[in-house]
């Protein structure tokens, strides 16, 4: 059956659930990141492109908020005295001529600061008891809630919840058609998006949608919750399920975002050894070379190979970090999983958020502590190859040392020695240098010069005898 075309929902909603870090370790405490407010001006730019009023002021109400320190430390509402919000909740309209098929839009944010994240709850909505499946697109005009677009640093999950209208043969078909309503078919074609999973959630049935992107930005993780049972609309609006979804949500991006960020940490360190494995080579070339020319290219390494190394370990350490925080947010996953548990009724089958901590724990991790395997060698490599070069360089630079200094005693001697002869001979001069006649035998000062440098020539060579590296003598066996 054609859902797409002839499906109807009542009062369908879509709710972002999107999360950007606001603090990190490589900032001082207390102190943003850069970016921090990056989530707030998204929505003031939807609100420009919904034509919604309240939605363009949130920065400035988020600003006025921490003025006044009015963030609630217990649920991290940040408007939660706020005098526009309802409990911390910004109720949002927007005006019929934006709209198609005279359906009114309406809906409500609710900003969150949770530890070192700012959460953002915005909900769009239809408030009409029938509204046909091909009119949802105006809850994601031009696909502006994807995360392509909102552009949180940790990610984001699309839920919508909706009670379909009339009987449903085929629940999974009906979902899958809610699907290409919400995203254009462009988005559709080449995010290869795929139904994931599929559970039950306060008595009705909820699927999972993703395309198994590896980083935040280019995931699309979408929740198709279809309103099937009254309970299900009793507990909705009774909301105890809000926190711990959000909270679970939220580990499961920060989940996301390390095993993105420790994939491209392997990268960096892959390149890294790459060039290393280029100095190996040239290394071993390097025996054929002048020893001048060696001298020089390892001098140059030494100022190279260590900022390669120093990356190499710095990737390796965030690596590290990275599958830390995977662990902890599992754990943390783990428990609102099982806060989640308590409030569902006995009919409930959460195995699409269970599968998720089992792919966390089973596949992240362990690809991880594989990847530290195979690259943790290199570390040493990179330590024993610069220790082997600074050894080298260390030796050639003694012997020029030596060479040096034994050039300086020799060159002292002979001009010492040539000194004092000349000095001697000069004493003995009784003619004026004005009175020189080359017709006649050589002038004394011609002699004392030629003395001069014959005893420079013959002190050099002594000197250079006596300063002569002796040899060692080897036993024959």
């Amino acid at each position: 059956m054609d859902y797409f075309s002839t499906g109807k929902v009542a009062y369908p909603k879509l709710t972002l659930y999107a999360f950007h870090l606001k603090h990190s370790l490589s900032q001082k405490p207390k102190i943003p990141v850069e970016n921090a407010n990056d989530l707030w001006l998204k929505c003031q730019q939807l609100g420009k492109q919904l034509g919604v009023h309240r939605l363009k002021t949130l920065p400035k109400l988020i600003e006025r908020a921490y003025y006044y320190n009015q963030k609630n430390s217990i649920t991290g509402q940040i408007l939660a005295d706020d005098k526009f919000a309802n409990q911390g909740i910004l109720e949002l309209t927007t005006f019929k001529k934006h709209q198609k098929n005279n359906l009114r839009l309406t809906g409500e944010v609710n900003p969150l600061e949770i530890h070192d994240t700012y959460a953002l709850d915005l909900t769009l909505r239809y408030p009409h008891p029938e509204v046909k499946l091909a009119d949802l697109r105006e809850l994601n005009p031009d696909d502006c809630l994807l995360s392509k677009n909102i552009n949180a640093s940790l990610g984001q999950t699309l839920v919508f919840f909706a009670q379909p209208v009339g009987k449903i043969d085929d629940e999974q078909a009906f979902a899958d058609a809610c699907v290409k309503a919400l995203l254009s078919e462009e988005t559709w074609r080449k995010l290869n998006i795929y139904r994931q999973h599929q559970g039950e959630l306060l008595g009705s049935s909820i699927f999972e949608y993703n395309n198994d992107a590896d980083s935040p930005e280019a995931q699309c993780h979408l929740l198709i919750w279809l309103n099937t049972h009254d309970l299900t609309t009793e507990l909705e609006n009774k909301g105890e399920y809000y926190y711990p979804l959000i909270d679970l949500l939220l580990c499961r991006s920060k989940i996301i975002y390390a095993r993105s960020e420790a994939i491209w940490c392997r990268e960096q360190a892959r390149s890294s050894y790459s060039d290393l494995e280029k100095y190996k080579q040239e290394f071993k070339e390097q025996k054929n070379n002048p020893i001048d020319l060696k001298f020089d290219n390892f001098n140059q390494w030494l100022q190279e190979i260590p900022e390669i190394s120093f990356n190499y370990v710095d990737y390796l350490r965030d690596i590290e970090l990275h599958r830390t925080t995977i662990q902890t947010n599992s754990n943390n996953y783990r428990l609102y999983l099982d806060k989640l548990n308590k409030i569902c009724i006995k009919s409930d089958n959460l195995e699409l958020l269970s599968n998720f901590l089992e792919l966390a724990l089973d596949t992240f991790v362990e690809q991880i502590n594989t990847n530290l395997a195979y690259l943790t060698p290199g570390q040493n490599l990179f330590d024993q190859m610069i220790g082997t070069i600074r050894g080298i360089v260390e030796v050639e630079q003694a012997k020029r040392d030596r060479s040096l200094e034994r050039t300086i005693q020799v060159l002292g001697i002979a001009f010492g020695g040539g000194a004092i002869v000349s000095g001697v001979v000069t004493q003995h001069i009784d003619k004026p240098f004005a009175q020189i006649n080359f017709k006649y035998p050589v002038h004394p000062i011609v002699s004392s010069l030629l003395w001069s440098v014959l005893a420079t020539v013959v002190f050099g060579l002594l000197a250079w005898l006596v300063t002569k590296p002796k040899r060692r003598r080897t036993k024959g066996k």
